[in-house]
């Protein structure tokens, strides 16, 4: 159920080179989210389940902040399931690689990077774990049946939002840095 979004949401550029973790209030306890597709009015994030409230209440460490749902969707794409369980299992995975904190950090950065399924189906394979097409479409099935996937856009008009992204870009911009540093020292 989309609803208008306001024009700064619509032209501002959203960023999801990184994403931002962030909390959210459910009645009883506070709840991980990742912020994706972000800029100063906003972000949308993914949640296994359907969330009733249409203000949430919000925070990144100390700085608490409250969004508003603007439009919500469940997925019902098998692309993106599949991506998600692809993920999932590529990061399974990689827990049980003992003694390789570079092998890690990489595994991590793929599973970070949207697409590339078949890619990773080869990574998974190379890792000992094979998945046959019907395999696939098996975990694919019973997730859509179990876990169904909602995708939300958070509208936030908050200073202290404001400064997470302002945070968070500059953070990324020194890690963006160093990474094209590191990899110019390489070819070296």
């Amino acid at each position: 159920m989309a609803e208008d979004t306001p024009a700064i949401a619509r032209t501002d550029d959203r960023h999801s080179h990184i994403g931002i973790r962030l909390q959210y209030r459910t009645p009883d306890k506070w709840e991980h989210i990742e912020a994706l597709g972000w800029n100063a009015a906003g972000f949308n994030f993914y949640h296994a389940d359907e969330l009733a409230q249409h203000t949430l209440e919000l925070k990144r460490g100390l700085t608490h902040f409250d969004g508003t749902v603007i439009w919500r969707s469940q997925i019902t794409s098998e692309v993106v399931l599949l991506s998600a369980i692809v993920n999932e299992l590529i990061y399974e995975r990689t827990k049980e690689i003992a003694n390789n904190p570079a092998l890690h950090l990489r595994l991590i950065k793929l599973i970070r990077t949207s697409g590339l399924v078949e890619e990773k189906r080869k990574i998974l394979a190379s890792m000992g774990m094979p998945l046959q097409d019907s395999q696939i479409a098996d975990m694919v099935a019973r997730r859509k049946l179990e876990h169904p996937m909602f995708h939300y856009g958070v509208q936030v008009e908050s200073g202290a939002w404001a400064d997470v992204v302002n945070n968070a870009l500059r953070v990324s911009s020194v890690v963006t840095s160093l990474e094209k540093w590191s990899d110019a020292m390489g070819k070296c």
